[in-house]
């Protein structure tokens, strides 16, 4: 077992070789997309087929069975362990508040109103693009994708990070810290959380940074073009751009309590006015039907969805929108893991599983059942067919325009959404790189503040990096996500150390 926290630590010391390293790794590749943009997605493409091929289905059972895990967490013995002393340091709609601005970033916000979509046109299930059924079954699966199966590896690694660093007093608040101390004496432990670090640093900068920019700045500078009846350009892109970045360092700087439970709070507070909106000027009967039912169909449907393979029809909807999914949250799961564990001291193993699988699943479905609901509606009527827009980004600000206020309060305020989403996802993204390359962190559970700050401007500058050159972000996009399949592994390694934890202090 590691030594205990040391309680008097003031100062938190970074880990320069692997934080350089893998920083260094990330520019190589961006500069390689943008010298040679073809050949790299080629091989990109490439890769990420084969990996989905391979371990598709895995992911598949290791979501649906990490439902139960967590459920047996909660309702068991264990879920009364408290997970630090004192009393919670935040209150609850704060603290789900924090976790879904940062598990959903600007890019739940973007696919509420549009994932629909992509199910009428291309259904799951065999079923004919654009009748009755698909329409059914289209918001049921996003509620699927965006419910408890994500949510479930969130919670996993929240769980273990959590007990690791508050009841068994591992010292550093870093994935692999956790894992070398389930490791116990074996013999390349060190080796392995080394590897880990690269993974944590690697998939957040270029997957949670780049990722949440690449969706978050396109849907803004549609609602400044909207709102002032210009064109999107590279001006308005970086523009956006720098402000998005200035939002989150500041809040960085200042500190989590300081800074992103305001900004979090804020951000929920703005979105629940324009849902409650939508609610009451758009279709309100339809939202309310729509959302009942969508909700029956997805936990009627659940095992059904959880394990589509499609072996018989081989449409590739799997491999394309849930199996895509799922390592998309892989990639945040050690964001995830971090922030969750430094944001849930004082509170249980119940709550703390509770708090994510269900409030930042019913939070989710209320966001994309409103939102999802108005888009199914103006299609079916024939006011707006989003399903068939050339560009999701300025379709969306068409959709947001056939309701009053439409033309400039609603695009205003939903690119204020946005942005609060997107930095306080950031902010949480910079938290976790400076933590996972960090040797040790302060007396309160935080790396370096410089060191942090500078891991802001390198979330910054590889998507500035793309908007100067044109190049595209999905390259890093599906390079990151590949990256992240190892964190399947990971979290079934620390499962295990968790439960050999829980028999020993039982």
């Amino acid at each position: 077992m590691e030594k205990l926290k040391d309680t008097n630590q003031s100062r938190a010391v970074v880990d320069k070789p692997i934080s350089v390293t893998c920083v260094a790794l990330i520019a190589a590749f961006v500069i390689l997309v943008i010298v040679k943009p073809d050949e790299t997605l080629g091989a990109v493409n490439a890769i990420f087929d084969y990996a989905t091929a391979v371990f598709g289905v895995p992911i598949l059972w290791f979501v649906f069975i990490g439902l139960f895990i967590c459920l047996f967490l909660a309702f068991s013995r264990y879920g009364s362990i408290k997970l630090g002393d004192g009393d919670p340091e935040y209150s609850m709609f704060s603290y789900i508040a924090m976790m879904m601005c940062a598990a959903l970033a600007a890019t739940a916000v973007y696919y509420s109103f549009v994932e629909w979509s992509f199910y009428l046109a291309d259904p799951a299930f065999g079923i004919e693009p654009y009748s009755q059924e698909a329409a059914e079954y289209s918001l049921a699966y996003a509620f699927f994708h965006w419910g408890f199966s994500v949510q479930v590896i969130f919670v996993l690694i929240g769980v273990c990070m959590a007990y690791g660093y508050y009841v068994k007093k591992v010292p550093h608040l870093r994935v692999s810290a956790i894992c070398e101390a389930m490791m116990g004496d074996f013999r390349y432990k060190r080796i392995l959380g080394r590897i880990i670090d690269g993974l944590t640093i690697l998939s957040v900068i270029g997957g949670v940074g780049v990722v949440s920019m690449g969706v978050g700045v396109p849907i803004i500078s549609a609602a400044i073009s909207k709102v002032f009846g210009v064109e999107t350009s590279f001006g308005i892109n970086l523009v956006v751009l720098l402000i998005v970045g200035a939002v989150f360092t500041l809040t960085s700087f200042v500190g989590v309590k300081k800074g992103m439970k305001r900004l979090s709070d804020m951000t929920i507070y703005l979105a629940i006015l324009i849902m409650a909106f939508i609610f009451i000027c758009g279709p309100t009967g339809f939202i309310i039907k729509n959302f009942t039912y969508s909700c029956g169909k997805m936990l009627s449907n659940y095992v059904d969805m959880s394990l589509y393979t499609d072996p018989i029809g081989n449409s590739g909807f799997p491999e394309l929108n849930t199996i895509f999914l799922f390592t998309l949250a892989f990639n945040y799961a050690a964001l995830m893991g971090i922030f969750i564990t430094k944001i849930s001291r004082g509170r249980t193993i119940r709550s703390l599983i509770l708090s994510c699988l269900g409030g930042i699943s019913i939070g989710t479905w209320i966001i994309f059942g409103i939102n999802g609901s108005f888009g199914l509606n103006a299609e079916l009527t024939g006011q707006y067919e989003l399903s068939r827009a050339e560009n999701m980004q300025e379709g969306l600000m068409e959709l947001l325009g056939t309701l009053p206020l439409g033309s400039v309060v609603l695009p205003v305020a939903f690119a204020l959404v946005t942005i609060g989403f997107l930095a306080t996802s950031l902010d949480s993204a910079s938290f976790a790189i400076a933590a996972a390359g960090s040797s040790s962190l302060d007396k309160d559970g935080n790396p370096n503040t410089a060191f942090r700050m500078a891991m802001c401007v390198v979330l910054v500058l590889i998507p500035m990096a793309f908007l100067f050159t044109g190049a595209e972000f999905k390259a890093i996009k599906t390079i990151c996500i590949v990256l992240s399949i190892p964190f399947m592994f990971i979290i079934i390694g620390m499962l295990a150390g968790l439960f050999k934890w829980l028999k020993e202090d039982k």
